[in-house]
């Protein structure tokens, strides 16, 4: 008899012990979510995600990688940090794209590449063609890319600056639309 109580007491003690535990935890957790409200709408969160986009023959067309990703499902996006892209080409080395941030917008089939963006293309000869703005949208389904914003292109010992950019990387064609400036150097 005194046995049987002595564990029903020790069982009592760890219950209780253990629900302490869970309530501190679940009082931080609390605490940090009114923090960073947008935290209480992430349905995933992922670490080194990778996604592979693939043509109807089932080849990649390219693949995104990020070591953090966040999903909001109400707004049908996600959030990746340092991302990394590669676009493959028929017959032409891929094209690496980065950037420090990015959102994927599900709905729309776009993602949107966020300070520091970099898209690095080899040439013909393995030179690199090196564009950087500090935003880029991607059309995931054409696999084009535009932007509003000032744009570099370094190529070599040339350059080329202007302000709003389309981009297609299979046809190699980079058109500024305005305030565009250049240098070629031999």
């Amino acid at each position: 008899m005194i046995k049987s109580l002595l564990i029903l007491l020790l069982l009592s003690l760890t219950i209780t012990i253990v629900a302490h535990y869970l309530l501190s935890v679940e009082k931080e957790y609390t605490k940090q979510l009114l923090n960073n409200p947008q935290q209480l709408y992430y349905s995933h969160q992922f670490k080194n995600f990778s996604l592979t986009n693939t043509n109807t023959h089932g080849e990649a067309q390219s693949i995104i990688y990020s070591p953090s990703t966040r999903m909001l499902t109400e707004q049908q996006k996600s959030l990746m940090d340092d991302p990394k892209i590669i676009m493959y080409r028929e017959h032409e080395p891929p094209i690496e794209i980065t950037s420090k941030h990015a959102q994927i917008f599900h709905n729309e089939n776009l993602t949107s590449l966020e300070d520091n963006v970099r898209v690095t293309m080899p040439d013909k000869n393995k030179n690199n063609i090196v564009m950087t703005t500090e935003q880029l949208t991607l059309d995931n389904r054409t696999q084009t890319a535009t932007t509003d914003l000032p744009a570099t292109i370094m190529h070599g010992k040339g350059n080329m600056q202007g302000t709003g950019l389309e981009f297609n990387p299979h046809t190699k064609q980079i058109k500024f639309l305005n305030k565009v400036r250049g240098i070629y150097e031999q």
